[in-house]
């Protein structure tokens, strides 16, 4: 059974999880529907046959010995399908009212075609080993060692592959389409079937992609909960006697009525105009935070105008100008 465990990488004494979780890793470089390698197909069935031989040997020992080195933690069953893939999918405010398509890269690892998956690119002549140079030793603490890079042959036939590093893989991009949804906000999930990790026996099915959703910052928006909040600057003037206010939304500016009242910060809020109702969850509200704005450089027609105005709410200081005439009286009143 030496060449069945060497052909899987494995020692002997090797366990059933272990023998299995070593033919899935395999299975998926060299399967034929995943490998062009015109070796593939045999390779493919010499690895099934050494799969196959080393359970059935297993099954001839003792139940005693198989159990003295089985991990339980490992005899778990094999999955139905692969495993998911979690990706975060960004979008703007703007794209979270409305609802769009959104391309996604899906990137994910396949042999690598320049080296068939072996990590090794082959000379087609011998050459002298970098490391030792030649000399098949490399100097150690312990005195001479072997070279691991040559075997101790002091010469090589291959190199770490240019096109993977040597890893054996190179990565794929594919690029997918998906329809974001009005109303998905940060840590919502769109999940795409069959778009996730391959599994490891290509019999069965792939796992699903996962795109967590993340609201990219505005410079105008924030969100508190499902509501959305924006500060407005207002005239003064306006919050005192109210009207038609134009607020912008993400959906398009819209218009809004504001009640009179005191030129003071306060907040004006709108049911339902916040971000969109999501399967259970009710749609939030708008919040405006109003500030007021005070005129700038008044010119000497607006001077007048002003004037006019104060003379005219004077004339009733108690009741347009409570605080002010409560504290005139106190400490101006003779």
């Amino acid at each position: 059974m030496h060449d069945a465990h060497e052909l899987l990488g494995l020692q002997p004494g090797a366990t059933r999880p272990q023998i299995k979780r070593a033919f899935r890793h395999l299975a998926m470089r060299w399967h034929p529907d995943r490998n062009t390698d015109p070796h593939a197909v045999e390779h493919f069935k010499a690895l099934r046959q050494a799969h196959d031989a080393l359970l059935a040997a297993l099954l001839d020992q003792p139940s005693g010995h198989q159990r003295a080195h089985a991990d339980p933690a490992e005899d778990a069953p094999t999955p139905a399908r692969g495993a998911d893939r979690l990706q975060t999918l960004e979008i703007s405010f703007e794209d979270a009212f409305l609802g769009v398509p959104k391309d996604v890269c899906v990137r994910s690892p396949r042999s690598c075609s320049q080296c068939n998956g072996s990590g090794l690119e082959r000379f087609s002549v011998s050459r002298l080993c970098e490391p030792c140079r030649g000399s098949g030793r490399l100097r150690s603490d312990s005195g001479l060692v072997r070279c691991r890079a040559c075997d101790g042959r002091g010469y090589s036939h291959t190199r770490p592959c240019g096109g993977c590093g040597g890893s054996g893989e190179e990565q794929v991009e594919r690029w997918l389409q998906v329809q974001v949804p009005p109303g998905m906000t940060d840590d919502d999930e769109l999940r795409l079937a069959g778009e996730g990790e391959p599994h490891a026996n290509p019999a069965y099915a792939p796992g699903d992609l996962r795109l967590r959703i993340r609201l990219a910052p505005h410079a105008l928006f924030r969100r508190d909960g499902r509501n959305l909040v924006l500060q407005r600057p207002v005239s003064a003037l306006r919050m005192l006697v109210g009207g038609p206010l134009p607020i912008p939304h993400p959906a398009g500016p819209r218009m809004v009525l504001l009640e009179p009242g005191l030129a003071h910060p306060r907040e004006m809020r709108v049911e339902a105009a916040g971000f969109p109702a999501r399967g259970s969850r009710p749609a939030g509200d708008l919040i405006v935070e109003l500030l007021p704005m005070l005129p700038q450089a008044p010119d000497a027609r607006l001077r007048a105008l002003i004037e006019q105005l104060e003379l005219e709410l004077r004339t009733e200081a108690d009741k347009h100008f409570p605080e002010l005439a409560q504290w005139e009286s106190d400490w101006l009143a003779e």
